[in-house]
């Protein structure tokens, strides 16, 4: 990466204070999403600072729309960020994406669990896009499928509208629901 771009990045990030995105905006209208720069921003998604975990998760999913790919071990980065304690922000982005991540048969257990735990949570937000993640994983590894399908009952008895309203939206999504 260019140290220019890199520069931009650090700053964007480093701007970002958790709740006005407009920094991190300017920089996805900078910038495209190559390789390198996914693979800077899983390095800060992979940081201990909650407010760089949020920031560059937020790129990688607003990059993630126009077709930002990742790798397997990218991938896997994001997933840990779900199963470690980290903040609701970076946590809601990865569930938000989950739908276009290869899930490793070696994380669905602890992921699995982690989804579990989080639909149980008191934000309706990620209890409602937890439940979602476990039936992306469900759907690419088929052995949850019951589980998940007890999640989904579960969850259209929330007291949030929100999270029955995502529930109807995961069951359209997947022909197996």
């Amino acid at each position: 990466m260019t140290s220019a771009r890199t520069d931009a990045l650090s700053q964007a990030l480093f701007d970002f204070d958790g709740k006005s995105t407009g920094p991190l905006e300017r920089f996805a209208a900078a910038h495209s999403a190559d390789a390198n720069l996914v693979a800077e921003l899983c390095d800060f998604a992979a940081s201990n600072d909650r407010n760089l975990q949020a920031a560059a998760t937020w790129l990688l999913k607003r990059f993630g729309v126009t077709g930002a790919q990742l790798s397997p071990r990218q991938c896997e980065t994001l997933l840990g960020l779900l199963i470690q304690e980290t903040g609701w922000l970076s946590r809601i982005h990865v569930l938000q994406m989950m739908d276009t991540l290869v899930l490793p048969s070696s994380l669905a257990p602890p992921l699995m669990d982690a989804l579990a735990a989080q639909a149980r949570g008191a934000n309706t937000f990620i209890r409602a896009w937890s439940v979602h993640g476990a039936a992306v994983l469900a759907d690419q590894h088929p052995a949850y499928r019951d589980s998940v399908l007890d999640m989904l009952a579960a969850a259209e008895q929330d007291d949030a509208a929100s999270v029955r309203a995502r529930i109807r939206r995961t069951r359209q999504a997947f022909d197996w629901i």
